[in-house]
């Protein structure tokens, strides 16, 4: 594994996580949300250093969580599968460009193409920064006052388990 990989999703997490819990100790109140990623959960023949680091931040959140159970902090992670970034939109209209798409093409047009050839979506499209953002925000909520040690998958139903 490559130790920067790990350094960045683990002990970066796990620093920031320790530099805060005093205080939402001292509060009896925290929410901690980790960033994994359905890498850590399904991963795929490339990349292993990245797979590993984010199953490490899955075994490190529900460790914390119960850590804090008792002290009004919850502990959960959220693993996002094929999200639409500036990242991946370079590089699906790169693939999309080779199969005949215009480059300047809507972006569901090129989703539409590009996505079945990098991963099989059941909602047939990536999702979206947004969707990341609103189940932090649920996560923060005083709504998920019971929910801690979860982790919450936005993967569309790539990996349909309960």
């Amino acid at each position: 594994m490559a130790r920067s990989t790990y350094d960045r999703n683990v002990i970066a997490a796990l620093r920031v996580t320790n530099a805060v819990l005093p205080g939402m100790r001292l509060a009896k109140w925290g929410r901690v949300i980790n960033i994994s990623s359905l890498a850590g959960l399904m991963p795929p023949p490339v990349n292993p250093d990245y797979s590993a680091a984010k199953a490490a931040m899955l075994a490190m959140t529900a460790s914390m969580a119960k850590a804090v159970a008792g002290e009004g902090v919850t502990v959960n992670a959220i693993s996002p599968g094929t999200i639409h970034s500036a990242k991946l939109d370079m590089k699906f209209r790169e693939v999309a460009v080779k199969h005949g798409v215009a480059a300047d093409a809507p972006w569901r047009d090129v989703e539409k193409v590009v996505l079945p050839l990098f991963a099989q979506v059941p909602v047939n499209r990536v999702g979206t920064l947004q969707e990341i953002a609103d189940a932090i925000a649920f996560l923060v909520s005083p709504r998920a006052a019971y929910i801690t040690g979860s982790n919450i998958r936005l993967d569309g139903g790539m990996l349909p388990t309960i």
